[in-house]
């Protein structure tokens, strides 16, 4: 069975796809390896960003919406019905053609697809292990950790926690804070810090 990993985020703007696109160029190079977004919502789709800025030509998507917002507003205002069983049928053929699966979701884990199912029911899903992307600088502590217990809530095994890349100024300006946020997520939540996602070049 092909490794993977489901990426997600604190909230919106926390520079997941940054991330993702940093591991797709780190992983990449030694693995037949997939991003797959299954829910996209609005354009420039993730999709494209990855071609552009991870220089990733296998990419995949199982819903295209045109709606930037979240999923469930956006099936909705489409009339799109969420079928999580395309999910599956797509990651049951994609698991044997590549050797990693990069999955990214949308937004944070508590965003609705449905009434009944979110995006860490999406993670937990695809059987991989979720990495948690947050901003290193003031309120991660609390976004992350709630994170973190929501996603141990739904069962769902976690890789680590990353900080997302912020100007260099910024950086150093609050370096110290940005140390121990890392120390303090965890060592209160037991979820290791897997470190900072550099600025890309692009």
């Amino acid at each position: 069975m092909s490794k993977g990993m489901f990426i997600t985020g604190t909230g919106t703007d926390v520079g997941k796809s940054f991330a993702t696109a940093f591991l797709l160029k780190t992983i990449g190079k030694n693995y037949r390896t997939l991003y797959y977004k299954p829910i996209q919502c609005g354009l420039p789709s993730d999709v494209d960003f990855m071609k552009t800025v991870a220089g990733n030509k296998k990419c995949a998507s199982t819903y295209n919406l045109k709606t930037p917002s979240s999923p469930h507003f956006a099936f909705a205002k489409e009339g799109v019905e969420f079928d999580k069983n395309s999910v599956k049928k797509f990651l049951i053929q994609a698991k044997k053609d590549y050797d990693f699966i990069l999955m990214e979701g949308a937004g944070g884990v508590r965003v609705p697809i449905t009434d009944s199912f979110d995006m860490a029911d999406l993670a937990k899903l695809s059987g991989f292990p979720a990495m948690v992307i947050a901003t290193p600088t003031l309120g991660t502590i609390n976004h992350t950790l709630l994170t973190i217990d929501y996603l141990k809530a739904k069962k769902v095994k976690i890789k680590g926690f990353m900080f997302s890349w912020q100007k260099e100024s910024e950086e150093s300006s609050h370096k110290e804070m940005i140390i121990d946020n890392a120390k303090t997520i965890s060592r209160l939540s037991g979820v290791k810090f897997e470190g900072s996602v550099p600025e890309l070049k692009f």
